[in-house]
């Protein structure tokens, strides 16, 4: 077992491990070289300015396989942008190979030693590969192995999202008490169906809102094309509780169902227990939870 710092030349190999790691993960699905080299942007020394900085990537490679990836920066924070953070934008490894795992991860926390950064996050929803699942997506529980590790490792869950699924969706057009009025405005994206932007009017008023985007936002995958995610659904709190929010989310899906989409998602946060149990009710089903991880190195 070897472990080296990435070059081009392991992209082939590790295309292939990413998407057969991935496989069982919701909401993931294979992607191009192409599509892996332009995530590795940063490792080849070309950055922007929301881009991590000194980013590198370390592979275990036997036989000519490779058995473990980490891809590892850091960023700064704080009002001198003096305190660094450490980041694991992502780390696999092949499950009964534990030692490939720890492997990468002790060489990513040695890496970022000499920066002094005060904590390592992993899989947070800043810093993610944009074909890694929907906004948002963290750990999948599907990668239990890699959960394992860094826990093992003194890391903590310190955020979390739940992704919610409902597949062939049937909406009528609901009604509402309340006097409404909506403004709909459709953008094309990367997928094949249009994004939808729903605004609701109360006396001319904004009080809530609608954003729904393709699926084929965040993958070209064929399978993904009639498939809507929902990413944002909000409620002025003077009007909450008084079935606006529900009324905005079936508006939309009733109104995308008509230009294509037969399938619906969503996510919310791992503790919000009042949206789960909204969504749940109304007709998606959770299919995944994620997580991300922090380890403190330092107090200051």
């Amino acid at each position: 077992m070897e472990i080296i710092q990435y070059k081009p030349d392991l992209l082939t190999s590790i295309t292939q491990f990413y998407n057969n790691l991935t496989t069982e993960v919701p909401n993931c699905h294979s992607i191009t070289e192409e599509e892996f080299d332009r995530a590795l942007h940063g490792v080849s020394g070309h950055t922007d300015d929301d881009e991590l900085e000194e980013e590198t990537a370390y592979v275990v490679t036997q036989n000519g396989s490779v058995h473990a990836f980490v891809h590892v920066g850091f960023f700064r924070e704080g009002d001198d942008d003096k305190d660094k953070v450490g980041v694991i934008q992502f780390l696999g490894y092949k499950r009964s190979e534990r030692n490939a795992g720890q492997t990468v991860l002790e060489k990513a926390e040695s890496y970022l030693k000499p920066f002094n950064v005060s904590r390592i996050i992993a899989f947070t929803k800043m810093y993610r590969y944009n074909f890694y699942g929907y906004d948002y997506t963290q750990l999948s529980e599907k990668l239990d192995h890699i959960h394992g590790l860094f826990g093992m490792n003194e890391y903590r869950r310190y955020h979390g999202q739940i992704f919610m699924e409902w597949k062939s969706f049937i909406v009528e057009l609901p009604h509402i008490n309340l006097p409404v009025t909506l403004s709909v405005e459709w953008k094309e994206g990367r997928g094949k169906l249009p994004n939808c932007h729903i605004k609701a009017y109360i006396d001319n008023n904004e009080v809530g809102q609608c954003d729904s985007v393709s699926c084929g936002q965040y993958s070209s995958h064929p399978d993904l094309q009639d498939w809507v995610y929902t990413h944002w659904v909000g409620v002025e709190d003077d009007y909450q509780g008084q079935g606006l929010g529900k009324y905005l989310l079936q508006y939309s899906l009733h109104e995308m169902h008509k230009v294509g989409y037969r399938h619906a998602s969503l996510s919310t946060d791992w503790n919000n227990y009042l949206a789960l149990l909204f969504y749940s009710n109304l007709g998606y089903r959770a299919v995944d939870w994620t997580y991300a991880y922090e380890k403190i190195i330092s107090q200051h």
